[in-house]
Parts: C-alpha cells; structure tokens; sequence
C-alpha cells in the first residue's frame, strides 16, 4: 500500500475537521460493515474530543436503501444522492474488494462531474473504481477477507494520527474525564 496515497487520505480527513463539509463511506458486503464500523468509530472518537467530522454511511439507512433500490434499481441508490445528498466539497471514500461495484462506479462517475474529492480503497486488480478517483487507494492482495482487514488498519492508523493532529493540552484533560470507563475495562483490567 503507498504510504503517500494514505497520507493523501489522512489530508482530505483532516481538512474537513470542523467545517460543514462532510465525509460518505460507501461500500456493499464486508465493506460496507467496515463503513458502518468506521464511521461509529470515527463518531465516537472526535465527539468526545468536541471536535467536529462530519462522517456518515449511506447504507445505514435500510429503508432508504430498500425503497430506492425497489422502486429504481440498486445499481442507483448511491449515485442519486450526488448533488443532493453530496456535494462539493464533501469526500466519498469507497471501500471494495474487487473495485468493479457498479452502484459505486455510477456514484463515482456522477461525482466526478460534479467535482467531488473521491477515495477507494480496492484490492484484487483495483478494478474501474481506482481509474475513476482522485486517490486511488490499491492494497496488492487477492483475498477478500485480508482486502478488508487491511480496509479497517487503514483507518485506525489515520484516526490515531488525526487525534495527535488536534489534541492540545484541555483536549487532553477532557478526554482523561470522558473515557475514565473506557480506560477502567480496557487499561485498568477493571469491571466498568
């Protein structure tokens, strides 16, 4: 994986801190739990620091997802919500196994015309996806189940490196007084 293009990532994140702008995370199967996993993660974590991100996972929303799939097709559940839902200005970061998702290419051809920053995070060949986007994102791996593990690692590593981007001294006290739970069962090997 280039460390340059994850540095890229880490930048765009970075930039949209507390701003109105707002970060989609888009996949189908296993990556679409990691969205899911990633976006609670990156929630509770800046929430509790008081810095703002504006993160969200489409695909949380099963009844927008039924409804929209039902009544057009599932290939357009994403790409209908560029230019309304998502705007310039926002990020769309993909995460696909093979990159050839065609709700995602869709999405990702719409939004490149209307100037969206786009991410993916592929594997396999890095299929369609990694030619359409702005930072392509290419784990060389050819098992799914690694393809994703390494999806989850990726955003682990950049949230650590975000909160040392924007911690200062009071950021520091406040989460010491937040996370004292945390820190009991996890740290201090303690019931909480």
């Amino acid at each position: 994986i280039e460390q340059n293009l994850i540095n890229k990532l880490h930048s765009e994140i970075f930039a949209r801190i507390n701003t109105s702008n707002s970060i989609h995370f888009i996949g189908n199967g296993g990556s679409y739990a990691n969205a899911h996993h990633i976006v609670g993660d990156y929630l509770k974590t800046f929430s509790f620091e008081g810095i703002r991100l504006n993160v969200s996972c489409i695909a949380d929303n099963a009844c927008y997802l039924t409804a929209a799939s039902n009544d057009f097709n599932y290939d357009e559940v994403y790409s209908t919500l560029v230019g309304t839902i998502i705007n310039k200005g926002d990020l769309i970061v993909y995460l696909s196994g093979s990159g050839n998702s065609m709700n995602l290419i869709k999405c990702a051809n719409k939004a490149k015309e209307f100037g969206i920053q786009q991410v993916s995070i592929t594997a396999y060949n890095g299929g369609k996806l990694k030619n359409i986007v702005d930072i392509p994102i290419y784990i060389e791996c050819y098992d799914m189940e690694i393809a994703e593990d390494c999806q989850i690692i990726i955003f682990h590593n950049i949230k650590q490196r975000l909160m040392n981007d924007v911690k200062d001294l009071s950021n520091k006290q406040k989460q010491s007084a937040n996370m004292s739970k945390y820190v009991k069962r996890t740290i201090d090997n303690l019931i909480a």
